[in-house]
């Protein structure tokens, strides 16, 4: 009887583990979406174009500064693998109200599912996927972070464009419509090489 009830419990656990993957990776995708459409529409490029996307995901963690950060007495660390989350939700602008459920929200988000990209070409037709001599090469290469969600209706993600030498960060706060597909509502450049 309790072999029985624990491959029971094995099988709920391993159901529900998957169905989180895919719905996670449905909303990568959907994000990936929106900042696409949103760089094809800035660069004026057409339908067929192809973007190249570097295959690993950085892993963005939140974090609460310290005093000497916060008074600007000590620098905090590289944004790219750490995101002060202070300047996460002053690039939201949410009253007092939200911010302190979208803190405990982005707190508990420090391991992110995947570690490389996953995607759906149904929802991603214009992705191609770097192989290594294309990410040593660095050219017209598009390299995002992990997604960190404030709430299921607004997300934060980063992204850096590498052009051989050239180089731009950006910063990205994104809004969940109600069909489900995402806007960006917010960009802010972190960095030009």
């Amino acid at each position: 009887m309790n072999k029985i009830s624990l491959i029971i419990v094995s099988l709920v656990f391993i159901i529900s583990c998957s169905k989180k993957e895919e719905d996670e990776k449905l909303e990568f995708n959907r994000i990936l979406n929106a900042v696409l459409k949103y760089e094809s529409n800035r660069n004026s490029f057409d339908n067929s174009h192809q973007f190249l996307i570097s295959p690993e995901l950085q892993k963005i963690k939140t974090y609460v500064p310290s005093q000497k950060e916060i008074l600007g007495e000590e620098p905090g660390p590289p944004s790219f693998f750490n995101k002060n989350i202070i300047r996460l939700l002053n690039l939201k602008e949410n009253n007092l109200k939200n911010r302190k459920s979208d803190s405990l929200n982005l707190l508990k988000q420090n391991v992110y599912i995947f570690d490389s990209l996953n995607i759906d070409t149904k929802i991603n037709l214009n992705i191609k996927v770097a192989n290594k001599e294309e990410i040593d090469k660095r050219m017209k290469l598009y390299q995002f972070s992990n997604p960190i969600y404030f709430d299921e209706n607004s997300a934060y993600i980063e992204t850096i464009y590498h052009d051989s030498a050239f180089g731009i960060g950006l910063d990205i706060y994104l809004k969940n419509k109600k069909d489900g597909s995402w806007i960006i509502k917010k960009i802010v450049n972190t960095f030009i090489t």
